[in-house]
């Protein structure tokens, strides 16, 4: 097997791995995969070293018992592996705390493998893993039609998270620092879009929701502060972190959630929430076009990762296809 691996000391190198498939795993060939912009300076800039992606389409290529998939079958990879620590049972996210998908072989728990219907194409199913996890968060949030939810980042998550909002009959209100994410949004539907260089947060939402402010928030910011999400919020409003893990630390107004009585949880991967991402996919509830926008081949990944450093604002996802 092959695999980038990727560290602040170790840089980005081609590393050989043997790929040893366990009883109750599926073998897989990869084909294509989803790097974030952000994960991957992360990685190059602060990371300890890892083979990331969470994101990928792949080929079934040796399996225990076959059931419903085939030799050669297309599949989705859900990136979230449940296992046991101190007796109790955790989720990792490859790619985010475990090795992840940029490699050309993997085994995974089959569990793990879904079979995509043909009218998903490859450039929509690498982004199963953040409906799953967009889906997550809506089954974590006590909301009803009609409630308003800010969400704070416009990134993939955010613009997956806006659309399934509305999906979801709530109504939300979409805010980043980034004018051309905004007019992606509006595109997709969205009617709420606010820049906080342009718009008075607190005194916009107002507007919007009638005084009352928003009755829950979900912050997915890359580029924006915690604290604005729970500026925007109702008292005793509920508010949820969510994305994976490489965000850098955050100021958090301790004095904001004391007098509004917040109720904060965190939401950090999709486990449970794939299939139904897939259907969701299948069904072209939410659009995806704009937010792959640099593209290579696997052998050629080191010099993708130096484009995506080098310009960290340019690009928002990277697509590297095993040839």
């Amino acid at each position: 097997m092959k695999a980038w691996h990727i560290g602040k000391l170790s840089g980005v190198s081609l590393v050989e791995r043997a790929v040893t498939r366990k009883e109750g795993e599926i073998k897989l060939k990869l084909s294509r995969m989803l790097v974030s912009s952000s994960a991957l300076n992360y990685c190059v800039l602060e990371g300890d070293g890892i083979v990331p992606s969470h994101s990928a389409v792949a080929y079934v290529s040796e399996a225990d018992e076959w059931g419903d998939l085939q030799l050669g079958s297309r599949v989705a990879i859900s990136p979230f592996v449940k296992s046991v620590e101190h007796g109790e049972q955790i989720v990792r996210t490859m790619g985010v705390d475990v090795d992840g998908l940029l490699c050309d072989f993997v085994s995974v728990p089959s569990e793990n493998v879904f079979l995509l219907p043909d009218g998903i194409p490859d450039e929509e199913a690498v982004f199963a893993d953040y409906i799953a996890m967009s889906n997550k968060v809506f089954e974590s949030l006590e909301c009803e039609q009609g409630d308003y939810v800010v969400i704070v980042g416009a990134g993939t998550l955010g613009l997956i998270l806006a659309q399934l909002a509305s999906y979801y009959q709530m109504v939300p209100v979409l805010v980043d620092l980034d004018a051309q994410k905004l007019e992606l949004a509006k595109k997709w539907g969205v009617i709420y879009t606010l820049n906080p260089t342009y718009d008075n947060l607190e005194r916009r939402v107002e507007e919007i929701t009638g005084g009352r402010m928003c009755d829950a928030a979900v912050f997915a910011g890359e580029g924006m502060g915690l604290n604005a999400a729970l500026r925007l919020v109702k008292n005793a409003g509920e508010v949820i972190i969510a994305g994976y893990a490489f965000h850098a630390k955050h100021q958090v107004d301790m004095d904001i959630i004391l007098k509004k009585q917040l109720n904060l949880k965190g939401v950090c991967n999709g486990e449970g929430e794939f299939s139904s991402a897939i259907n969701l996919l299948a069904n072209k509830i939410v659009k995806l076009n704009g937010l792959i926008n640099l593209e290579t081949y696997f052998d050629e990944t080191d010099k993708a990762v130096a484009e995506c450093v080098k310009y960290p604002y340019k690009y928002t996802n990277l697509m590297v296809t095993v040839q």
